[in-house]
């Protein structure tokens, strides 16, 4: 697996999974228009994760890569720089989700062992915040694969729901 974003001949990939985003995680894509191309959402993300021309006071910088397996996009995963804006604690450092056809292949764990590296190696990240729903138990078993340690669960006070929140220490991260 790659994590990476897309090569501009590799915008038929990106478009059959523009096409394919599930009913379930709307928001697989951030910052992603219906109108834009591949190059125009490329520069978007390029820009939210140098903090350029973003929305004040929305969020912090944060790096948004997909996951190859084979030339194929099976996943995404977004990396806070920091925790600093209002639902940092609540959200965490990384939000990974995997598309529909590659659930139940391990994806997502490989996904979040390659985000971590990122967040340390690239963002110098020492401690991760990960979070998920108390209910998505597959996600509480990729967080506790990648050496995640629960710390509590809280009551989003933003949408009502409640979060298990997880440290992973990323020096080194071996994951």
């Amino acid at each position: 697996m790659e994590l990476r974003l897309p090569a501009p001949h590799e915008e038929p990939e990106f478009r059959r999974v523009v096409a394919a985003i599930p009913a379930d995680h709307p928001t697989f894509l951030h910052f992603h228009r219906a109108d834009m191309s591949l190059a125009e959402y490329l520069d978007v993300l390029r820009k939210q994760a140098l903090d350029i021309d973003t929305a004040p006071d929305s969020e912090v910088p944060s790096t948004f890569l997909f996951a190859f397996v084979d030339g194929r996009i099976v996943g995404r995963a977004s990396i806070r720089h920091s925790l600093d804006h209002p639902l940092g604690l609540m959200t965490g450092h990384i939000g990974y989700a995997v598309l529909p056809e590659f659930r139940g292949r391990g994806h997502a764990t490989d996904i979040l062992r390659l985000a971590l590296r990122h967040a340390h190696a690239q963002l110098g990240i020492p401690h991760v915040l990960v979070t998920c729903d108390p209910g998505n138990l597959a996600s509480i078993r990729v967080i506790e694969k990648n050496d995640g340690v629960f710390e509590d669960e809280r009551l989003d006070a933003a949408t009502g729901m409640r979060k298990r929140r997880y440290w992973i220490d990323v020096l080194p991260y071996d994951g």
